[in-house]
């Protein structure tokens, strides 16, 4: 089990590693409470991880986990959202549902970090077009 601060190497080391320098100012390494700056919140307490939302002065969510990884790809989210709309914003297609050129650049980054990220992944948005197909015109 990770100190927070050797968590939070274990992140920004894996992200670096495939995303390079990546900046995100709502996400602290460090024990939120409902009083916290509105962000995410990833702490080892008690020999748990816990990945803690607030906003509006209140605790949103918290994730309690053992894995590691379940922590990575909470961050991953974090972290690539900017580069995930970015992309989106610059490679959308005309009469195509924008989500395609979002999901293209998910998928994308997720497998970066392994089969298990990019299977989860394809899930995920096999999920959301379940229920919200494309919209194409």
């Amino acid at each position: 089990m990770l100190s927070t601060e050797e968590l939070k190497n274990y992140v920004y080391n894996e992200i670096r590693m495939r995303l390079g320098e990546v900046v995100c100012d709502n996400l602290f390494f460090a024990e939120g409470t409902d009083n916290s700056v509105e962000g995410t919140y990833i702490f080892n307490k008690n020999n748990e991880y816990h990945i803690m939302f607030t906003e509006k002065g209140r605790i949103r969510s918290d994730i309690v986990t053992d894995e590691k990884r379940e922590v990575l790809w909470s961050a991953l989210q974090i972290f690539s959202i900017n580069i995930i709309m970015n992309f989106a914003l610059c490679n959308r297609e005309k009469g195509k549902d924008f989500r395609r050129a979002i999901f293209a650049k998910e998928k994308e980054i997720f497998s970066l970090f392994g089969q298990d990220f990019k299977k989860r992944k394809e899930k995920e948005i096999e999920e959301i077009l379940k229920k919200n197909p494309y919209n194409d015109i």
